[in-house]
């Protein structure tokens, strides 16, 4: 009988701890934006929606991705307008991609490595969600 509810334990971790599948833990279907929309839109959109994160796409596809950090170091700088500048003209190319049964262990461990504050979830060319730092702290949180 001990052995059943080793497994029994070992299987709910895999569901909601470290091993869980990311799409497990994610936020499903995030807030968005084109890459031809403007800083100041996406600033707003942040503000008003409390993310820090937007995934930036064109024609549906993931092209990028734009941070609450790139936004508050473009304000820094002398010459650029929020409201004339593009998010093409500040999104990072190289957003961390995961698939949805990536493990959080393995997704958490290349945020921490390459020093992310998220990744994009993708499934069959599509975004359905983002793992945040905050949707890690969440999950160790729940135990």
């Amino acid at each position: 009988m001990g052995a059943t509810v080793s497994k029994t334990k070992v299987r709910a971790r895999r569901k909601t701890g470290p091993h869980a599948a990311v799409e497990k833990v994610m936020s499903p279907q995030p807030l968005t934006i084109g890459r031809d929309q403007t800083l100041a839109t996406a600033h707003r959109m942040m503000r008003e929606n409390k993310v820090r994160h937007l995934p930036v796409l064109e024609r549906g596809r993931l092209v990028g991705l734009l941070s609450q950090r790139d936004l508050y170091f473009l304000e820094t700088i002398a010459g650029v307008d929020l409201d004339a500048d593009t998010v093409d003209d500040a999104m990072s190319v190289d957003a961390f991609a995961v698939g949805p049964s990536a493990t959080v262990s393995e997704v958490a461990a290349t945020m921490a490595q390459r020093k992310l504050g998220c990744a994009v979830v993708i499934e069959r060319g599509r975004v359905i969600g983002i793992f945040t730092a905050t949707d890690a702290c969440r999950m160790l949180a729940a135990g």
